[in-house]
């Protein structure tokens, strides 16, 4: 079943409030009891009890427990989602998500989003090759807020976080290029992903912002490419994948001296570990 159908279905058996639901409320329990309130928005009188704990404070509804304000963490974070992370729910958790073979990743990944959701900071937790495709170093927040914030998000309705100024234009880009780019001995950076509308903004964003210039996009691999890891398991392209790539010896310096990577490796461009 498609994932955005599932996810549905879970989000409308566990009813939830939106937070212009919840100031909407919070608006009318100023002049009237809860009961009232109840009719007025015309949910049942069983809500009431809800109500009252909205009124006092003593609670609030998970999608009002945080709010998207532009930072370089939200900012590097919808990067990372742009590319090796992912939002899923998983039973009654509304999980953010990354699996990857780079322990700074994940603990940059960790220490971005902790600070974000104003979390305690999750260590990543190695997941053994036995996971077959997961295999790697994992973090997993959870936050229904920030998953339905982020699930009715565009690329366009996302462009007013990313371009706040410039630094945080600086932290997508390296969150995008931590997950999805590659460095060739300082010589050669590329990224890949399977988004050419995305490719061609950042294109415009290494452009305006850094003065660095990304040639392409270029056609890498068709989808259908058959791959095989190395713990045997065989993996198929499901997309058309694409790559744009920073040749120019000054734009190279130019992009690893002012966006960089989180994963000294890449960094470096050094051979990556397998």
């Amino acid at each position: 079943m498609n994932r955005i159908l599932l996810d549905d279905r879970i989000m409308r058996k566990y009813r939830s409030y939106s937070y212009d639901e919840y100031l909407r409320a919070m608006e009318l329990l100023k002049d009237h009891g809860p009961t009232e309130v109840c009719k007025i928005l015309g949910w049942p009188t069983t809500k009431k009890s809800l109500l009252h704990y909205w009124k006092y404070r003593k609670h609030k509804p998970p999608t009002a427990r945080w709010r998207p304000e532009p930072s370089k963490e939200l900012a590097y974070i919808i990067g990372v989602l742009h590319g090796d992370g992912c939002i899923k729910i998983h039973s009654h958790h509304y999980d953010i998500k990354l699996n990857t073979i780079d322990y700074e990743f994940a603990d940059k990944f960790s220490r971005a989003l902790a600070k974000l959701l104003t979390k305690n900071v999750v260590k990543p937790v190695w997941i053994g090759i036995q996971r077959g495709r997961n295999y790697g170093w994992e973090v997993t927040y959870s936050s229904k807020a920030f998953y339905t914030w982020y699930r009715k998000q565009t690329l366009e309705t996302l462009k007013p976080y990313i371009e706040h100024n410039k630094d945080t234009v600086r932290h997508f880009l390296r969150g995008l290029y931590d997950s999805d780019g590659s460095n060739y001995r300082c010589k050669k950076i590329v990224l890949f992903n399977s988004n050419i509308e995305l490719l061609h903004y950042v294109q415009y964003l290494l452009m305006k912002y850094f003065t660095v210039i990304a040639t392409g996009p270029y056609l890498n691999f068709r989808a259908g490419r058959v791959s095989v890891k190395k713990n045997g398991e065989k993996i198929k392209t499901n997309y058309d994948i694409y790559s744009i790539a920073i040749y120019r010896k000054l734009h190279v310096n130019r992009f690893l001296n002012e966006i960089g990577f989180s994963i000294t490796e890449k960094q470096l461009g050094l051979a990556r570990r397998r």
